[in-house]
């Protein structure tokens, strides 16, 4: 994995929508609402690819991991080849080389899989790594106790928010970016890098409103799920993905109409 084979867009009617958007240079929101309503079909099938019902387990599963005394023992038993006190680096390298090993071994290789994969190692990154005195001064406790700090519900709730806002984005990203470099220029819709960074900005910006919806539920999921069962399966991590993506999806179409 770690590619995304970029093509052209799909030619559905809804990604001719978009197109024809950029080219009658509409507004930055009405652009990304549409687009928006283009990639329901991705959204939908999430809770299918092999790839991102791991990386949403995983996302419950590693601050679990770091409760216990025995951190990097209990990480190799969620399939993650780490030593006995793992630093942040190890640990997300893991997590990306596991997800490449099950992708492998699965034969799950797909675009949504490989923005699944990055959207956890992103999230990763950012929510630990932002709350540690510093990445290369920070110590394989601080790494832990951390990570502990996100098994509680509220934070769980933040975490997947992050995750969920990330691959949204860059699932978004990854469609549009096939069609936007064909609009630069001085008589197109982005004169130039300034307009397409203003743009990136909005994308990010509706993702993550479009995420809040989360906040809402996943906190609550998570408490339930962990206390019933002891852990977060594949199984509850599709539903959960499902459940996600389906309030996700009816917010984008609400934005959508407001357009």
């Amino acid at each position: 994995m770690g590619h995304i084979h970029l093509g052209v867009l799909p030619n559905t009617i809804r990604w001719r929508q978009v197109v024809e958007l950029l080219t009658e240079h509409a507004p930055t929101e009405e652009v990304i609402a549409a687009s928006a309503v283009a990639v329901e079909r991705d959204l939908q099938s999430a809770p299918d690819d092999p790839i991102f019902v791991e990386s949403v387990r995983l996302l419950g599963m590693i601050p679990q991991a770091a409760r216990g005394e025995q951190f990097g023992k209990t990480l190799r038993t969620l399939g993650l080849v780490v030593g006995d006190t793992p630093d942040l680096i190890e640990i997300t390298s893991a997590a990306g080389a596991y997800l490449d090993r099950f992708a492998r071994e699965h034969h799950a290789r797909s675009d949504f899989g490989e923005l699944s994969r990055r959207a956890l190692l992103g999230t990763l990154n950012g929510q630990i790594g932002d709350q540690l005195p510093g990445l290369f001064e920070a110590t394989p406790s601080d790494v832990r106790n951390v990570a502990r700090k996100l098994s509680g519900s509220a934070q769980f709730s933040r975490l997947a928010r992050a995750y969920f806002t990330r691959l949204l984005s860059e699932t978004m990203a990854s469609w549009l970016s096939r069609t936007l470099s064909t609009h630069v220029g001085s008589d197109h819709r982005f004169h130039g890098g300034g307009d397409r960074a203003r743009f990136d900005t909005a994308l990010n910006q509706y993702a993550t409103e479009a995420t809040r919806i989360i906040s809402e539920f996943a906190g609550g999921w998570y408490g339930k799920t962990i206390f019933r069962d002891g852990e977060i399966s594949a199984a509850r991590a599709a539903a959960f993905g499902a459940i996600a993506f389906k309030k996700i999806t009816e917010e984008l179409r609400r934005k959508h109409d407001e357009h």
